[in-house]
């Protein structure tokens, strides 16, 4: 088993603990691997709030539909 201690910027730090020894093909697969597991983290944490473009779409819909739209049309 293969265990080390990261230490991140600003964050303090992490445990990474291996099942098997740590090789070249391994730290690839865990490369490749961090950024999944780093975007569902991201996704999880976020979960309850909004999507910045959700909220843009919806104020732009409502405000194309409103009666009392600032943008004034002339013939």
């Amino acid at each position: 088993m293969t265990i080390r201690q990261l230490a991140l910027p600003d964050c303090g730090s992490a445990l990474l603990t291996l099942t098997e020894p740590l090789t070249l093909d391994g730290i690839g697969q865990l490369e490749s691997g961090w950024n999944n597991l780093l975007f569902t983290l991201r996704r999880e944490l976020g979960a309850g709030q909004p999507d910045p473009g959700e909220l843009e779409f919806e104020s732009w819909t409502a405000n194309m539909h409103s009666t009392t739209s600032p943008r004034k049309f002339h013939d």
